[in-house]
């Protein structure tokens, strides 16, 4: 399995490279790598409910990878800007719970 590969249910989700250095670059830096950055991208994503994560990461690339605001970014997948707030905020709260992936691999 895939670093990148994210549960879901019955399924997996492949996340590109690329969409995670653009949400990595919006978030701004926040672990000792580049590597290690998009690591802990995806394993925050994965201590999300399952429910949760797809719409989470459609609404991650949209905010922090392409710089939109949070109301434009919402209303193009259909999510409400509130429940939208909730699940960033949770994001944001779970990618400060995962360890630094250098320090795992010691």
């Amino acid at each position: 399995m895939s670093v990148f590969n994210v549960p879901l249910n019955g399924q997996s989700m492949q996340l590109r490279k690329s969409e995670l250095e653009s949400v990595a670059a919006g978030l701004g830096e926040f672990d000792a790598s580049e590597e290690g950055d998009l690591l802990t991208l995806a394993e925050a994503l994965r201590r999300m409910p399952l429910n949760d994560r797809a719409p989470l990461w459609e609404l991650a690339v949209r905010r922090f990878g392409r710089h939109k605001p949070l109301p434009q970014a919402a209303g193009e997948i259909g999510m409400d800007v509130l429940h939208a707030r909730r699940l960033l905020a949770r994001y944001q709260e779970l990618l400060t719970t995962v360890p630094p992936p250098e320090l795992e691999q010691a």
